[in-house]
């Protein structure tokens, strides 16, 4: 079996950027269990000051949310104009 995050010394990060706490709460106990360090945040700046203060390897965003919708922020975060706000 090819080693995965669970045997990693540094397990993948993962971004959550999702407005209801109950489905953040359980994607990321869902991504825990398999061995990934995942955080979660609500609101728009408050993902972007994390992605300043530490990239992750992936982030998994809600689409519908109130401040800026799911695709803005993909489309932020490739442009880079995420990272310099």
């Amino acid at each position: 079996m090819p080693p995965g995050p669970i045997h990693s010394t540094n397990p993948t990060q993962i971004l959550i950027v999702e407005d209801s706490a109950t489905q953040a709460e359980r994607l990321k106990y869902s991504l825990e269990q398999h061995g990934y360090h995942s955080s979660c945040r609500a609101q728009r700046s408050a993902s972007l000051e994390s992605m300043r203060a530490a990239a992750p390897r992936l982030v998994i965003s809600d689409i519908v949310m109130p401040e800026m919708d799911g695709y803005e922020l993909c489309r932020r975060i490739k442009t880079g104009s995420a990272l310099q706000e």
